[in-house]
Protein backbone atom coordinates (compact mmCIF):
# COMPACT_ATOMS: atom_id res chain seq x y z
CA UNK A 1 0.00 0.00 0.00
CA UNK A 2 3.23 2.24 0.79
CA UNK A 3 4.25 2.23 -2.98
CA UNK A 4 1.27 3.83 -4.45
CA UNK A 5 1.52 6.91 -1.71
CA UNK A 6 4.97 6.76 -2.91
CA UNK A 7 4.15 6.80 -6.84
CA UNK A 8 1.32 9.55 -5.94
CA UNK A 9 4.38 11.89 -4.45
CA UNK A 10 6.47 11.08 -7.79
CA UNK A 11 3.52 12.17 -9.63
CA UNK A 12 2.93 15.61 -8.11
CA UNK A 13 6.46 16.00 -7.68
CA UNK A 14 6.72 15.59 -11.69
CA UNK A 15 3.58 17.77 -12.11
CA UNK A 16 5.29 20.17 -9.94
CA UNK A 17 8.37 20.50 -12.26
CA UNK A 18 6.55 20.46 -15.49
CA UNK A 19 3.96 23.13 -14.25
CA UNK A 20 6.77 25.53 -13.02
CA UNK A 21 9.37 24.36 -15.75
CA UNK A 22 11.68 24.16 -12.38
CA UNK A 23 13.92 21.76 -14.84
CA UNK A 24 13.79 21.73 -18.16
CA UNK A 25 12.41 18.02 -19.71
CA UNK A 26 13.52 16.70 -22.69
CA UNK A 27 10.55 14.13 -24.53
CA UNK A 28 13.35 11.29 -23.09
CA UNK A 29 12.84 12.17 -19.69
CA UNK A 30 9.25 11.75 -19.73
CA UNK A 31 9.61 8.87 -21.60
CA UNK A 32 11.55 7.31 -18.71
CA UNK A 33 9.29 8.71 -15.81
CA UNK A 34 6.13 7.30 -16.94
CA UNK A 35 7.56 3.73 -18.09
CA UNK A 36 9.39 3.31 -14.95
CA UNK A 37 5.72 4.16 -12.83
CA UNK A 38 3.96 2.02 -15.53
CA UNK A 39 6.46 -0.93 -15.13
CA UNK A 40 6.36 -0.22 -11.11
CA UNK A 41 2.37 -0.55 -11.07
CA UNK A 42 2.55 -3.77 -13.40
CA UNK A 43 5.38 -5.67 -10.82
CA UNK A 44 2.61 -4.63 -8.15
CA UNK A 45 -0.39 -6.10 -10.08
CA UNK A 46 1.66 -9.53 -10.49
CA UNK A 47 2.90 -9.06 -7.08
CA UNK A 48 -0.88 -9.11 -5.82
CA UNK A 49 -2.82 -11.26 -8.62
CA UNK A 50 -0.32 -13.51 -9.83
CA UNK A 51 2.30 -14.12 -6.81
CA UNK A 52 2.75 -17.81 -7.32
CA UNK A 53 3.91 -17.37 -11.05
CA UNK A 54 5.98 -14.25 -10.54
CA UNK A 55 8.00 -16.44 -7.91
CA UNK A 56 8.05 -19.86 -10.22
CA UNK A 57 9.64 -17.52 -12.72
CA UNK A 58 11.73 -16.13 -10.27
CA UNK A 59 13.01 -19.53 -9.33
CA UNK A 60 13.47 -20.88 -12.69
CA UNK A 61 15.85 -18.02 -13.37
CA UNK A 62 17.69 -18.89 -10.17
CA UNK A 63 17.73 -22.20 -11.57
CA UNK A 64 19.24 -21.55 -15.02
CA UNK A 65 21.81 -19.11 -13.03
CA UNK A 66 23.11 -22.27 -11.13
CA UNK A 67 23.83 -24.91 -13.99
CA UNK A 68 27.60 -24.25 -15.23
CA UNK A 69 27.75 -23.17 -18.78
CA UNK A 70 30.06 -26.00 -19.58
CA UNK A 71 29.98 -29.84 -19.05
CA UNK A 72 33.39 -31.23 -18.27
Amino acid sequence: MKIYIYIIIAISIYLYIIKDNKYPLERIHHIYFWTTIALILLLCYFMKFHKFHLYKFFYNLKTVDDKPYYKF
